[in-house]
């Protein structure tokens, strides 16, 4: 039997530029393989227009999708999940379907969120397999309760079932619709695609191991390629790879790169890199490949604090990966989290001396390191009674280095954007969005940070 299936993104985060829903499209896929109809909303279009969606749709089955919590901002932050819990309960006084909750920022709060929607189940962690097994077994009347991943309620508790990582012949090609393409496209330019899944790095911040897992899993290339065939066709000529670690090995990375150049596409494209495992040969091969833009992790400078974040790299490796880049004429920017574990004001002051002798880039520092559950760091703010055991961590919360002030930090900060126009501190002011959207109405694709210095 074939359900109608409506799946709703309720991200509305445009900043610093508007994401198309990929985590949902895949969910989407998986459900359209199994014979199930769709339809996909997206809040940032059709937010006011939910309730004529489901009146003309009549959907059996409700999804919903939330992919960040807030947008990890110290100072102002805006808080997302509370999006989800408005949206469920509008769309339970216009339909009686049931309504399952899902995606990478639920996956964080999964009981917490369960309860705070009303929602009837949540998946967290990978929903592909898991969510058209639950619709199997609603149909035929048989038990889920064992199914991985599944949130659900019994005898009054709520239940949340361990992760089983999918299997990469799991993973099926997403789902893009039409509509929204053409929509993401015009706003941003870019499409994006996720070529591995799990993360097997140990920074002692990160939620991806939490939700996709620490066994790095890379699709098969055919697929990959297919996909990217289909972004073209939509009228992309910009992708970016959003694999929390598009490196993780090099073999990964010659796969890819081979794919592309061989199916000659004619597309450039972005990805987030770790600064380690790199060579120069790898540089050019992705620059042949129409790499144009490096998102580095980098998240510090400093040696000491690098340990202490849990990276396996050095300055010395950002260092060399950066003049890689350049070598190749990639654009690259670093991205640092200031005010973390071992973080002082002479490591801040180290780290800048530092960063004058990366070149033609592009430093984007926020401070404090969001606060996690089941993350090494939200283990390390217990144990120095940052927060407790019993914190509520869904609302944000920030570790601060006891050795600076977050006020001093700031003020440090500005100091090295007042000397140095590459450190951007901050959210992107007015005036920059505004340049950014010119550029793009001039067909100029990509992130577009390389030019918020010039």
């Amino acid at each position: 039997m074939a359900f109608k299936i409506l799946l709703v993104s309720v991200n509305r985060c445009d900043s610093p530029y508007l994401v198309y829903p990929l985590g949902l499209s895949h969910i989407a896929a998986a459900l359209v393989k199994a014979g199930h109809e769709i339809y996909v909303a997206d809040c940032a279009i059709d937010g006011r227009d939910l309730s004529e969606i489901v009146a003309s749709f009549k959907p059996s089955h409700i999804g919903l999708s939330l992919r960040n919590i807030d947008d990890i901002q110290i100072k102002n932050p805006r808080f997302f999940a509370q999006d989800l819990s408005f949206i469920a309960q509008s769309l339970r006084k216009i339909s009686d379907a049931p309504i399952i909750v899902g995606g990478s920022g639920y996956s964080l709060f999964p009981a917490e969120l369960l309860e705070a929607t009303s929602a009837d189940f949540g998946i967290h962690g990978e929903g592909d397999v898991t969510f058209v097994k639950l619709l199997d077994a609603m149909e035929k009347n048989e038990s889920y309760t064992a199914l991985p991943g599944l949130v659900f309620r019994k005898n009054g508790s709520i239940v949340i079932n361990p992760l089983a990582g999918m299997k990469t012949s799991d993973i099926v090609p997403a789902y893009r619709s039409e509509r929204l393409a053409h929509w993401y496209i015009g706003k941003s330019s870019i499409l994006n695609i996720q070529t591995q899944r799990g993360c097997s790095c140990s920074c002692c911040y990160c939620t991806y191991p939490v939700i996709e897992g620490h066994s790095v899993r890379s699709r098969n290339m055919d697929d990959v390629g297919n996909e990217l065939c289909e972004i073209k066709n939509l009228g992309a000529s910009y992708f970016f790879i959003v694999d929390s670690v598009f490196n993780s090995s090099p073999g990964h990375v010659r796969a890819f790169c081979e794919e592309v150049i061989s199916s000659n596409l004619g597309m450039t494209w972005g990805c987030f890199l770790k600064p380690s495992g790199l060579t120069q040969e790898l540089m050019d091969l992705m620059a042949k490949a129409g790499l144009r833009h490096i998102e580095f992790g980098s998240d510090s400078f400093c040696d000491s604090v690098l340990r202490e974040y849990g990276k396996n790299f050095t300055f010395q490796d950002i260092y060399n990966a950066s003049a890689y880049a350049r070598n190749a004429r990639v654009n690259y920017a670093h991205f640092l989290i200031i005010g973390g574990p071992g973080e002082t004001e002479a490591t801040m002051r180290e780290g800048y001396e530092n960063s004058k002798r990366l070149l033609k880039t592009v430093h984007f520092p926020f401070v404090g390191m969001r606060i996690y559950p089941n993350t090494d760091l939200h283990k390390r703010a217990v144990a120095e009674n940052a927060v407790t055991k019993e914190t509520d961590l869904l609302r944000p919360h920030f570790y601060l280095t006891p050795h600076c002030t977050e006020e001093r930090m700031f003020s440090v900060l500005s100091e090295f954007s007042a000397q140095s126009k590459n450190w951007i501190v901050g959210e992107q002011p007015p005036e920059m969005i505004a340049v950014a959207n010119r550029l793009r109405e001039k067909g100029i694709v990509g992130p577009l940070w390389e030019f918020l210095v010039r």
